[in-house]
């Protein structure tokens, strides 16, 4: 139960050498979004070491590659162009990203984008802003939106019960109370997943409310997850949710992570989602399966989080895993 406790603090807190880019093989297959996540992954490496002109080309292609475009690349894409002194796309990208998501009070945060702010386009900009956020509000799909938020409200009470428990008391919450409502909110979540698929930013325009809700159903403790059905059953329709488009790297890497270790009292990991160590060795398996998902490198990663210090540039990854992963022996 502690995991349970850490991860429903840690979700609340998220609430939030030469380089040759391969390009995309001519017109990308939009049913395929695992070219889409790696190459977004090698434009963070470009990113990384301020190559903001090869990286900006990447993001383009994916653009113009895919229908369906994750909030988190407009919003680095209107930075690059804003590096590569495109300002007239710094704006479009803008805007898209406002259509899916981003906040004016969000985007105010950014230090780059806020100089816009001197431009007469701003002005546009705000007067269109409430019928671009309306577009992110009344779009994809709004009865499945509404099933899942109302899921999503009611984990959340049933988590928050477990602030107040400590020791053994926790536990035997975890599995006597929490696992059966986790149990309950699996047994509507699966069939949504299998009639419309993944309730993730691309369907509903919300890539948080599932996944907390399968990272605490991976989270009550060691002895449920040894026994669980739900994760191993549902981990194949992720893997197929990741290709299409319906779920991010991010999100597969965090549910992952926690039942991986929460079953393995955290000697286990994928993607180094939870990680404050790793051995050398375990960082080169942690590398493949993040270029398998299109996930960067514990490195590249390393570097961005220098970079954001730096100069203010944001890739909007989450924030447990914008950090520096140090070496064990």
């Amino acid at each position: 139960m502690n995991q349970l406790l850490t991860l429903y603090l840690l979700l609340n807190a998220l609430r939030v050498g030469a380089f040759h880019p391969a390009s995309l093989p001519g017109q990308a297959d939009q049913n395929d979004y695992t070219t889409y996540h790696q190459t977004i992954a090698r434009a963070q490496q470009l990113i990384a070491r301020k190559h903001y002109q090869e990286a900006f080309a990447l993001y383009k292609q994916v653009f113009d590659g895919y229908k369906f475009v994750f909030s988190r690349d407009y919003k680095v894409a209107t930075q690059l162009a804003l590096q590569v002194d495109q300002k007239q796309q710094a704006f479009t990208y803008l805007k898209k990203a406002i259509a899916t998501g981003w906040t004016l009070s969000d985007l105010k945060k950014n230090a780059l984008v806020t100089t816009l702010q001197g431009d007469p386009q701003w002005r546009v900009v705000e007067q269109q802003y409430d019928s671009l956020r309306a577009l992110y509000q009344n779009g994809g799909n709004q009865d499945v939106r509404a099933r899942v938020e109302k899921m999503f409200k009611k984990d959340q009470r049933k988590a928050l019960l477990a602030l107040f428990r400590i020791g053994a008391t926790q536990e035997r919450y975890a599995e006597k109370r929490f696992a059966p409502h986790s149990e309950q909110q699996m047994t509507q979540l699966l069939p949504i997943i299998d009639q419309y698929g993944y309730p993730g930013e691309r369907l509903i325009h919300n890539g948080y409310w599932a996944a907390v809700m399968l990272s605490h159903h991976n989270s009550i403790s060691k002895a449920y997850a040894l026994k669980d059905t739900v994760y191993p059953h549902v981990k194949p329709k992720l893997m197929k949710a990741l290709k299409s488009g319906q779920l991010s790297p991010y999100e597969f890497a965090m549910i992952d992570d926690w039942y991986m270790a929460v079953k393995t009292n955290g000697q286990e990991t994928h993607f180094g989602y939870l990680s404050s160590s790793l051995t050398p060795q375990a960082k080169v398996k942690v590398d493949q399966c993040r270029e398998a998902i299109g996930m960067s490198s514990v490195e590249t990663i390393r570097l961005l989080a220098d970079l954001q210090q730096q100069t203010g540039f944001n890739c909007y990854l989450p924030s447990n895993l914008v950090k520096k992963i140090g070496t064990a022996e």
